[in-house]
């Protein structure tokens, strides 16, 4: 495993397999990058989580994948898998989620934005600072990493407009990880 963290637009800074990100349970996905994903590729991807949602209903910490290729939209990414979040858990163990489902579908490439450093800053009780989600956040990483030794898996962070957060993926995944 590998991980890059990259400065960009997630949907566009290069092909990848699929892009993970957390969803709320109630279906207000409208912002962040929601909202990159909507507009490269419409409703493509939500309309898979919403009939999720009307038929099943979501709960914290369950992982939706949405298929798609980007030959059918505008974006360089194929899947999106979803993590379904209301907040009762840690980003740690949401990353963890997305990264075996990672693993089940065989995915070589997976990007990241920077989960709850943005809007989500702070709420949850654990992670009151960008400093303290990053480093949940390369934990998991690491523990992923020694469960899964040999796994060819490249895993990009890719933050939008954040250069303090940036620095603290660099910082956090370079320690934690080796290269």
């Amino acid at each position: 495993m590998e991980v890059r963290v990259v400065a960009g637009d997630i949907t566009m800074f290069q092909q990848v397999d699929a892009i993970a990100t957390l969803i709320n349970p109630e279906g207000a996905w409208f912002g962040g990058v929601d909202f990159a994903i909507r507009s490269v590729a419409g409703g493509l991807y939500h309309e898979q989580a919403l009939s999720e949602l009307i038929n099943n209903g979501l709960s914290d910490g369950q992982v939706l994948v949405a298929r798609g290729k980007h030959s059918e939209h505008n974006g360089l990414f194929n899947d999106v898998i979803f993590v379904v979040d209301d907040l009762e858990k840690p980003v740690g163990l949401l990353v963890r989620v997305a990264l075996n489902a990672a693993k089940k579908y065989g995915y070589n490439e997976i990007a990241f934005p920077a989960m709850r450093t943005g809007v989500m800053l702070g709420a949850y009780p654990g992670e009151p600072d960008a400093f303290s989600t990053v480093l949940a956040i390369a934990t998991s990483l690491r523990e992923f990493y020694d469960e899964n030794p040999g796994l060819e898996l490249i895993v990009y962070f890719v933050i939008y407009r954040d250069t303090e957060v940036e620095r603290l993926f660099l910082q956090e995944t370079r320690k934690l990880l080796p290269r």
